[in-house]
């Protein structure tokens, strides 16, 4: 096996066996698992903070449509009392005293029509006075007009309204939305990656100098097969712990596909069905496959494969300038005069990220961020995973990337000739400038 091979392994099983390493990697996984059960638990939470309406009106079939209409935010109950009037039934308001309901809501006939009277009890009821106006206007126009009249409200009510996605990337408005909120969680893990295991090169060096071993490697080994290993053995750990990461996933969301089947109740499971139907319907050329309404296949495997891909290019970018950085400090705590400076590039990569999930991704603003390398592996990511991109633009943005890896390779590469066996206090700007003048 070659020197720089040895040293890979080396790097690779040194840190793969670690306690952290294996106790760190676990958390995530359980953590995966966990939040895959976490619809148990809102569910149950939803349960807490619903609030709890009984509904008194003036016959069954009037009390029927109000809790029709109340029945996607409140826990509705139809009392048997009848009204006649807005004022409560003494039953009804002393179950209201006793907390047993949080609001009682009363529909009533007048000479102009149907009325509502409201009884919040509840914290936080009086501001929805008037979504619940707003929710009620159907019944009270269903109920007050009648004939050709009440046909035509109901007709007005119920416009059509059809979407025509012309993104060729996602047909609904759910593969949309599932997308980028896999996008979102996907860029929070490329940029704690890259971050984290660039730190660990820089450190990996300082710990090296720290207790002499540079000194003994320094003679047997070329600086640059030391740095090359270091950057491809933690490279390699990288994506182990991502690959983990990545089967977890896919066995946690199959759980919470299982999980939400199990929750969902027969009329959301409907309702479901239905946009589903709607949103193949919709699609270019009619319908297609009945998996392309479904959550699973929102986000399609090219995205993966463009995940690792750009963790590649922006995890040795960084690495090589971390590398660097680590050969020029003797202790740890000298990284952090340098790690303000070297991670200013990676965090406006993540926001400009961000503003693209929340934006236009092909917005000229983001266009030529994707090309910029440092900033190219999470915005041209982010890109390709929620638009159709130029394959010329994946091609140059790609390629760019590999010629600002080289050219950092290459500066990294003279700040670890020179720095590995700098000793003393923290290295200052002059003492770089020196270093990478200074002849090997």
């Amino acid at each position: 096996m070659s020197t720089t091979g040895i040293i890979i392994k080396r790097e690779y099983l040194e840190r793969v066996k670690s306690r952290s390493f294996i106790i760190g990697t676990a958390i995530v996984v359980i953590a995966m698992f966990a939040l895959a059960l976490l619809p148990f638990g809102f569910r149950w939470l939803g349960s807490q903070f619903t609030s709890k309406v009984i509904v008194v009106a003036p016959d069954s079939g009037i009390a029927v449509q109000v809790a029709k209409a109340l029945a996607d935010d409140y826990d509705v109950t139809i009392s048997k009392d009848t009204s006649t009037g807005p004022s409560l039934p003494a039953d009804v308001a002393q179950s209201i005293k006793s907390k047993k309901y949080d609001a009682a809501l009363v529909a009533y006939h007048t000479p102009q029509g149907l009325a509502f009277a409201f009884y919040p009890r509840q914290s936080g009821l009086l501001g929805k006075a008037n979504n619940l106006r707003t929710r009620l206007a159907p019944v009270a126009i269903n109920v007050d007009l009648s004939g050709q009249t009440a046909q035509s409200a109901k007709q007005a009510l119920n416009f059509q309204f059809k979407t025509v996605a012309l993104n060729e990337r996602y047909r609904s408005s759910q593969q949309e939305d599932a997308a980028g909120t896999l996008v979102y969680i996907l860029l929070i893990l490329l940029y704690i990656g890259t971050i984290l295991y660039a730190v660990q090169i820089a450190q990996g060096v300082i710990e090296e100098k720290s207790n002499r071993v540079m000194e003994v490697m320094i003679a047997a080994v070329r600086p640059a097969q030391l740095l090359a290993g270091k950057i491809f053995g933690i490279g390699a750990v990288a994506l182990t712990q991502m690959t983990i990461f990545a089967l977890a996933a896919a066995g946690a969301l199959i759980l919470l596909a299982v999980v939400i089947a199990t929750t969902m109740s027969q009329a959301d499971a409907v309702a479901l069905a239905h946009q589903a139907a709607a949103a193949q319907a919709n699609a270019p050329g009619g319908a297609g496959p009945a998996a392309q309404g479904a959550i699973a296949s929102a986000v399609p495997y090219s995205t993966l494969i463009y995940l690792v891909l750009f963790f590649l290019l922006g995890f040795f970018s960084y690495a090589a300038l971390f590398a660097g950085m680590g050969a020029l400090c003797s202790k740890a705590e000298d990284v952090q005069q340098f790690n303000g400076v070297m991670m200013i590039p990676i965090i406006i990569a993540y926001f400009v990220a961000i503003f693209a999930v929340f934006g236009d991704p092909e917005k000229p603003l983001f266009v030529v961020a994707s090309m910029i390398p440092l900033l190219s592996p999470m915005v041209m990511f982010t890109r390709v995973a929620l638009s159709s991109v130029p394959a010329w633009q994946i091609g140059l943005s790609i390629v760019l990337s590999l010629g600002a890896i080289w050219g950092l390779t290459l500066f990294a590469g003279r700040l670890y000739r020179v720095g590995v066996l700098m000793y003393g206090k923290p290295p200052k700007l002059g003492d770089v400038v020196r270093a990478l003048r200074a002849p090997t």
